[in-house]
């Protein structure tokens, strides 16, 4: 996953308000301000995002992981940032991350349906939007933010058993859901849950965590290591895997056109050209 130019940073030009709360469930993050540009990442409901310059309706934003891009304001909630860091305290609930939840409001019908790591407020069992509104769970379920560490433990076992959560998951260049993801998209989604902010492209990844040396077959590579691969025509990383110990790797790769499973030591042409273009191996947190 490739990273998009960094463009001038400034106060929004029509507005004081300097942050926003996304407020859908799902906005696009695109590489130039109009609806048929690249897609290069995505932001969640409940994130809270930097505002910068504005284009007509698209507005320049920074994500809590510093990625940048531009943002269509339909999809967003401008505050101050005060308003925008405790909305959910504002709501008189706690922050709870949402697996899959479909919402209901009061007359019964689907509300909102909303993908791995939104963002609600959590009062009892009414669960409160950005916009105001509440709703309730009827499929899936929201995980206190407080509570998160209880069912998705910093151990590789535990991130090998969310990265297997998205198996079958379609391949979707700038996509970190369930919905779709592409590589990167899906090794911050997973470690994100369980309570690391990874970088969003994978070459800005391979920066983070401690470097392992894998051995010759990768005899040495745990479970949750990140593997990260040169470009084809490039020494530059380009894509990631996540370990699942072994040369076994779990990745979201364009040729399998999902979430899949692959043996670096397999004969494919697609794991022997991967097995080729390992380029370093990271560990993010270390175990006893």
């Amino acid at each position: 996953m490739r990273s998009i130019p960094l463009k001038r940073w400034s106060d929004c030009s029509r507005t004081a308000q300097t942050h926003a709360v996304v407020g859908a469930a799902l906005v696009p993050v695109r590489s130039e301000p109009e609806t048929r540009a690249e897609q290069t990442s995505q932001e969640t409901l409940g994130s809270v995002l930097s505002v910068g310059e504005r284009a007509g309706q698209w507005l320049h934003c920074r994500g809590e992981d510093t990625y940048e891009g531009w943002v269509n304001e339909g999809g967003l909630l401008l505050r101050d940032a005060a308003g925008a860091e405790a909305w959910w305290d504002d709501a008189g609930g706690v922050v709870a991350v949402s697996l899959d939840a479909i919402l209901q409001d009061t007359s019964g019908d689907v509300l909102m349906r909303l993908p791995w790591g939104a963002r609600v407020s959590l009062a009892g069992e009414l669960v409160h939007l950005p916009d105001g509104r509440t709703a309730r769970v009827v499929a899936g379920r929201c995980v206190r933010w407080d509570e998160q560490s209880a069912d998705y433990p910093q151990t590789g076992a535990g991130v090998i058993a969310t990265a297997r959560e998205w198996m079958g998951v379609p391949y979707l260049w700038g996509g970190r859901t369930l919905w779709g993801a592409d590589c990167s998209g899906y090794v911050q989604a997973v470690y994100r849950l369980h309570g690391f902010l990874l970088p969003r492209d994978s070459y800005q990844q391979a920066e983070i965590g401690e470097p392992v040396e894998p051995g010759r077959l990768l005899e040495e590579v745990q479970p949750g290591d990140l593997i990260y691969f040169r470009d084809s025509d490039s020494s530059c990383v380009a894509h990631v895997g996540l370990s699942l110990g072994g040369p076994r790797v779990l990745h979201a790769a364009e040729p399998n056109g999902c979430v899949g499973e692959n043996d670096l030591s397999g004969e494919s042409d697609l794991e022997r050209d991967l097995f080729e273009r390992i380029v370093d191996v990271r560990r993010i947190f270390w175990t006893s």
